[in-house]
């Protein structure tokens, strides 16, 4: 797996948030609702203030039907839209 280290690394993880969001037609809310996380927690991964956590990481790659290592990395199994 890639090594990404502090703001970099966030920065990443919440562009592929945003991507895989967007591509599943989810709001911030609805997408929060899904991963049972708080709509706070969805706009910080994004703007890339914060990682997200293991736990985290999984709920939101379930709601968003993509693999947990490309969300949490950008590695393994492209989603189907790649």
């Amino acid at each position: 797996m890639k090594l990404e280290t502090g703001r970099l690394a966030a920065l990443s993880v919440g562009l592929r948030l945003k991507t895989a969001r967007d591509k599943r037609g989810l709001t911030m809310t609805q997408l929060a609702e899904s991963a049972g996380v708080g709509t706070s927690t969805i706009n910080q991964i994004e703007k890339g203030l914060t990682q997200p956590r293991g736990d985290t990481v999984e709920k939101l790659a379930r709601s968003l039907s993509v693999p947990r290592a490309w969300l949490a990395y950008g590695d393994g199994e492209k989603p189907d839209w790649e």
